[in-house]
């Protein structure tokens, strides 16, 4: 059974060229298969001419030291071969090692009970840029087992509720001024905290940002890694906002998905690259909008991208971004994701991350 590399990852084949270590036949299934036919019987030997004649006394061979000798990570990664083998039987495909983006699922109430997802935009978005969309369950036993989801190539965090004062607390970050009961229930979908979610974002934004990983932040997500940074937070733009304009309306509008408002480009930035097809002989895009806070102050080694009418802060980027370098920490306001019927640029925003995580994933 011959084993073939591509990337990172091994693909057998059936012939017998190539020794498995450390696979023995109860982890080899020797039935007749469609795709790959006969399977080599049971194992190829391992340093030995065919005979037991290198057996020692007591019957065990070289093969079942070899077993009791492998270490936990051997074993593990003589695991995960022999299961994407057996994947790739009922799946034919090249395995080519993407990049994995984290993203943590959001808790939605659907007739009664809740519900995780992940809006099917991001994961399509990831997937046809080359990258392996990795969906962490919100709920609050997923931040015991977190590590389990490493590695991480890059970390997208998009849209949900307000960031919770406890995790805020938690992070060190400045909590924002809230609104009084009346006032929340005109935004109740966003104003209700979801502390589970808060936890596993957080500590994965801060892990990224201590190893450099590629960020792609939208909506609430900006505003995570903003107050990570040290930024500060608008708790409701309609309240703080002189002659603000709407950056929000009822989930029962009509025009609620459709609703734009402008936003001015600042030259020079990787907004700016993104949608210069868009940007000629303007500085104006319009964008959707599906938040009441914001961006206050900007966080350290942050730099601003664009702005509305109102003042309020729609894009910022890290001073050292370099996507070909696995550089890539950004945050919008707005959803690109929901926009690309508009502007071309918008899915040349995931193309620039997904090259960001690539590129990161190969300099380790």
């Amino acid at each position: 059974m011959a084993c073939n590399r591509h990337g990172d990852a091994q693909i057998f084949t059936d012939s017998c060229d190539t020794d498995i270590l450390g696979l023995n036949e109860r982890d080899i299934d020797t039935d007749e298969d469609s795709q790959h036919g006969k399977l080599c019987s049971p194992v190829c030997p391992v340093g030995r001419g065919g005979d037991d004649s290198d057996a020692t006394d007591d019957g065990s061979s070289p093969t079942r030291h070899l077993h009791k000798l492998a270490s936990k990570s051997e074993r593990y990664a003589r695991r995960s071969q022999l299961q994407r083998y057996k994947l790739t039987r009922d799946i034919p495909v090249t395995w080519t090692a993407p990049p994995r983006v984290l993203c943590v699922t959001r808790r939605h109430l659907r007739k009664g009970k809740y519900v995780d997802f992940l809006g099917e935009y991001h994961l399509d978005l990831i997937q046809e840029n080359g990258g392996a969309a990795i969906m962490l369950p919100r709920t609050a036993l997923t931040a015991p087992a977190l590590a389990e989801y490493l590695p991480m190539d890059g970390l997208l965090v998009v849209e949900g509720n307000d960031i919770s004062n406890e995790i805020l607390s938690k992070y060190g970050c400045c909590i924002p001024r809230r609104l009084d009961e009346e006032d929340a229930m005109k935004w109740a979908s966003d104003t209700e905290f979801d502390v589970s979610k808060d936890e596993l974002e957080f500590a994965l934004m801060r892990l990224a940002l201590d190893a450099g990983c590629p960020i792609l932040s939208l909506c609430r997500g900006s505003q995570m890694l903003n107050v990570l940074r040290g930024g500060t937070l608008i708790g409701d733009i309609e309240k703080e906002v002189p002659d603000a304009v709407v950056h929000l309306k009822d989930a029962s509008d009509p025009s609620y998905d459709s609703h734009r408002h402008p936003i001015r480009v600042l030259p020079d930035t990787p907004l700016a690259s993104w949608f210069e097809k868009s940007l000629v002989d303007t500085d104006e895009l319009h964008v959707n909008s599906y938040h009441h806070q914001g961006v206050q102050t900007l966080g350290k080694g942050l730099k601003p991208m664009a702005y509305a009418p109102d003042g309020v802060l729609e894009g910022f980027y890290d001073s050292r971004y370099n996507p070909s370098k696995g550089r890539f920490v950004i945050g919008l306001q707005f959803h690109p994701e929901r926009m690309m019927g508009d502007y071309p640029g918008c899915k040349i925003v995931y193309e620039d991350f997904l090259t960001a995580c690539k590129n990161f994933k190969n300099s380790a």
